[in-house]
């Protein structure tokens, strides 16, 4: 009978053991799991920032060019208030900016022409600035 009370608690052990590598397996599985939800999370994150970082850029870049095209804007209407008759010093008072800031744009302007009127000699489209670049 002493074997039998040996057998029966082998059994129950083993019972046991399997109960507890069971529940053991269960958190694994339950652990692995979070684990991915874990670093799924984070690789959405990373993908969340860098798709804003390259949306930014697109957004920056637009705005570089739009800020461009307005500064180039600025200075056509610069060009075109020197060629009423302003002075340089006339409409850097005007618009509050310096005298060295209306020449240059001036200059700019008046080579520009120059280079128009070069590539028009040689069958290019004329283009007139509408201004000399005289001393205003």
């Amino acid at each position: 009978m002493a074997g039998k009370t040996r057998n029966s608690m082998m059994v129950q052990a083993r019972r046991k053991t399997e109960e507890l590598a069971a529940k053991r397996r269960e958190r694994e599985t339950e652990l692995q799991s979070l684990a991915t939800d874990f670093h799924a999370s984070n690789l959405l994150a990373d993908a969340i920032v860098e798709e804003a970082e390259r949306q930014a850029a697109e957004l920056i870049a637009k705005a570089k060019q739009e800020a461009a095209a307005a500064a180039e804007e600025a200075k056509a209407t610069i060009v075109k208030m020197l060629a009423t008759g302003e002075t340089r010093q006339g409409v850097a008072e005007l618009l509050d900016v310096s005298v060295s800031y209306v020449r240059s744009i001036d200059v700019a302007a008046a080579k520009k022409k120059a280079a128009a009127a070069g590539s028009e000699e040689s069958g290019g489209v004329r283009v007139n600035a509408g201004h000399e670049g005289s001393d205003h």
